[in-house]
Order: structure tokens, then C-alpha cells, then sequence
């Protein structure tokens, strides 16, 4: 698994001139590709884009061949320009034949032309200094890499023991409002049958027949409904099962040779998602803080997954 930031440079010379090549990358979303290169090898960017591509899926890359100075180029002589003074002369002279000296040819404007070389003979050098550049990238890469895991393997760990101590502490709290709750049902359910004043006779009759049992547990339900649905509701399982099959996909893909930082990435959204729903329903203040931490690690590794390509 490669970091999405990197740098790799090749030096070189080509018609006396010094060049570097360099490769710097930076982490995005997507696969973005600049090229910094002078006007006379402009033509090399269709085959340098073609190149990346096929090696990297993810960062923006910045591709830059520089040189010393500027770029040597072919000085020629415009003999035809020449040919053209010499017979407007001898149109307007009279002459049959009119030749210039030398000397006077340096002075007539655009004589010693400037032409760009033909870098396209050096095509297949530009392409493997390219390569040399982007491998030296691609290694910092890795290297980065394998650094990033490395944190994000000890942040899902140290979420994991996060995790296993608010499981333990929603059950222990469950348990107790659970247990008072029902302690509360029965002594209301008892009160009730002590304070009826249907005869006992008859309302040994009715909970024969099962109307006086109806009636009773309609009036608990109503007065408990609330606090009843509260209770389950506020179980965090649901929550705590999710968050713990989401760290263990991630392990399981922080271990592989693979890019998926965008599925990384995913997970980490459902890890916020469901952290916050825990924050939002327990009713526990050492599990609140416990949430508060379990956001704050999730933020340290978002941070160190968006520079894994």
C-alpha cells in the first residue's frame, strides 16, 4: 500500500544542456496530472500522461523537466532571403547579376534564423529519465506507505479497546435499568392487587378468568410504557456490532498489498456515523467521554488514510 506523497528527480544532459527531470506527488481524491514542461519538448506530455497512468490510480502528480538555461536550439541562414535581396538589386540597378558581400549579409534583418531542435530524437531518453524519476517517487511512496499503516493498525487497535470498554459499560448500565425497572413494575403489580377493592373472592374470580390480570398489566403498561421503550431503545448492541465489524474489515484491509484508500475511507464515514449515534443515546457519562475519544481517533486516522493511495 502506497502514501500518496512522494518525490523522485533524474539529472541528464542532451545537446550540452543539463536537465532535470523531477516527479512530485501530493494526496486527492483522483488521479490529477500537471506537466511543467519548456515549449520545445511540449509533444512529450500526450506520452508522459500515457506513462502515469498506467502506474498510479490516485494523488496529483506534478511532472517538471527543467534546465541550467534555455534550451540550445539550431542557428541557420536564410539563403533564400538572400537570393531575393540580391535580385530585387539588380532589378532596380539595371544589373544582370548583383551579388552581396558577406559582410552585408549579417546586417540584413532575419539572415541568421533561430529554429527550434528536433527533440523528438531524443524521445526514448526523455522516457526513461520519466521512469527513473517515478520510480525513485513510487519508492518514497511505499515508504510512506508502510509508515501510515503502521499508525493507522495502532489507531483501529487502540479503537478497538475503546470499543470493548463501552460494551462492557452499556451492559453493566442496561443490567441496572433494567433491574430497577422490573423491580418497579413488581411492586406497582403488587400494590395494585393489595389496594383493589374488588372483593377477594371476586378478584380471585377475575384473575381466574384473566380480566383483573388484563386490567393490571394495561395500568403498568401505561405507566411504564415510556420508560420501558426508553430502555430499549437506548441499547447500544446494534451500534457496537456495526463499529466492531467496520474495524475488523479494516484491519483486514490494512494488512493487504492493495489500493483502497477510498474504501478506507468509506468505512471511516460509517465509524463517525455510528460513534456519534452511540454519543447521541447512551445515557452514561463514562461512556460519553469514552465517544468523545473514539471521535478524536477517528480524526487522527481520516488524517493519515487520506495520503494512502
Amino acid at each position: 500500500m502506497e502514501s500518496m506523497t512522494g518525490y523522485g528527480e533524474s539529472h541528464f544532459t542532451a545537446e550540452g544542456a543539463s536537465i532535470i527531470c523531477s516527479a512530485r506527488s501530493i494526496n486527492s481524491r483522483f488521479l490529477e496530472i500537471e506537466f511543467f514542461f519548456p515549449n520545445e519538448i511540449s509533444w512529450f506530455k500526450a506520452q508522459s500522461e500515457s506513462i502515469i497512468r498506467r502506474k498510479f490510480t490516485r494523488g496529483r502528480i506534478e511532472i517538471t523537466f527543467q534546465s541550467a538555461g534555455a534550451l540550445p536550439s539550431d542557428i541557420i541562414f536564410n539563403t533564400d532571403l538572400i537570393s531575393q535581396y540580391e535580385k530585387l538589386v539588380s532589378q532596380r540597378l539595371g544589373k544582370k547579376k548583383f551579388a552581396l558581400e558577406p559582410r552585408e549579409f549579417l546586417s540584413i534583418p532575419g539572415f541568421v534564423e533561430h529554429r527550434v531542435k528536433n527533440w523528438r530524437a531524443y524521445q526514448n531518453k526523455f522516457e526513461f529519465h520519466l521512469m527513473r524519476a517515478l520510480l525513485k517517487m513510487q519508492r518514497t511512496r511505499l515508504i510512506e506507505g508502510r509508515r501510515i499503516v503502521r499508525a493507522c493498525l495502532t489507531h483501529v487497535r487502540y479503537l478497538k479497546r475503546i470499543l470493548r470498554r463501552v460494551n462492557t459499560l452499556q451492559i453493566q448500565a442496561h443490567r441496572r435499568k433494567s433491574s430497577t425497572v422490573r423491580h418497579r413494575i413488581l411492586n406497582d403489580f403488587l400494590s395494585i392487587q393489595t389496594n383493589d377493592n374488588v372483593a377477594a373472592s371476586a378478584t380471585s374470580q377475575k384473575f381466574k378468568s384473566g380480566k383483573g390480570a388484563m386490567r393490571v398489566a394495561r395500568q403498568i403498561w401505561n405507566d411504564y410504557k415510556e420508560e420501558i421503550l426508553r430502555t430499549v431503545q437506548n441499547d447500544l448492541t446494534e451500534e457496537i456490532n456495526r463499529i466492531a465489524g467496520h474495524l475488523e474489515r479494516m484491519l483486514k484491509i490494512l494488512k493487504s498489498n492493495q489500493s483502497v484508500g477510498r474504501e478506507l475511507e468509506f468505512y471511516l464515514q460509517e465509524l463517525q456515523r455510528e460513534t456519534n449515534t452511540i454519543g447521541a443515546k447512551a445515557q452514561d457519562s463514562e461512556i460519553n467521554s469514552l465517544v468523545v475519544l473514539m471521535k478524536t481517533e477517528i480524526e487522527k486516522l481520516r488524517e493519515q488514510i487520506r495520503n494512502l493511495e
